[in-house]
């Protein structure tokens, strides 16, 4: 069993993030569970959600204690996400514009605002920065990206679809591996 823990601010999108890559699980053909996580959560303030992917019914309802990967929706949330707690081997997918490698870790990078803004993803509140994270970890989870694909039609079918499709896409091909687990680049 695969888990995921999304940590990011109020109001990014997380938990929306969450239900869609429970959703690619099943669409791939496994079993995805999404873990919302309430509590006095404001917007802006730190939030988290997580997520199960496994080929088989996944029993534990609980938190993710110790994640397998970390998505980070702001860069300044990255040191505090690793201290929350991550497996020893865990990998880490940042949304910054340029990433450093954390610790030990694989580290994984994409500029999930820019992309955002450039597919016109943009409320009052700033770019919807949880799209393009999708696509990205997707990616790195090796979710097909017709599956991305078949699941961002299905939530939002239509123009919505497509503006989120492109967006989506763009990070599932640009998202980058900035370290290994041995510390090259």
């Amino acid at each position: 069993m695969l888990e995921l823990r999304i940590n990011g601010f109020g109001g990014q999108g997380s938990v929306t993030l969450a239900h869609l890559l429970a959703q690619a699980a099943l669409e791939n053909g496994e079993q995805g569970q999404a873990l919302p996580f309430f509590g006095v959560e404001r917007r802006g303030a730190p939030v988290r959600a997580a997520v199960r992917i496994s080929p088989t019914t996944i029993h534990a309802h609980s938190q993710c204690e110790m994640p397998d990967y970390v998505v980070v929706m702001s860069e300044r949330l990255t040191e505090a996400a690793v201290r929350e707690g991550i497996a020893e081997s865990a990998a880490v997918i940042i949304n910054a514009p340029h990433a450093s490698a954390v610790d030990k870790h694989p580290t994984w990078q994409v500029d999930a605002d820019a992309i955002a803004r450039e597919a016109g993803l943009i409320s009052a509140d700033g770019p919807f920065i949880n799209i393009p994270l999708f696509g990205a970890v997707c990616r790195v989870l090796n979710i097909p990206q017709n599956i991305m694909e078949q699941t961002i039609m299905n939530k939002w079918p239509g123009k919505n679809g497509e503006s989120n499709l492109a967006a989506a896409g763009k990070a599932y091909n640009t998202v980058k591996q900035i370290s290994e687990r041995n510390g090259n680049k």
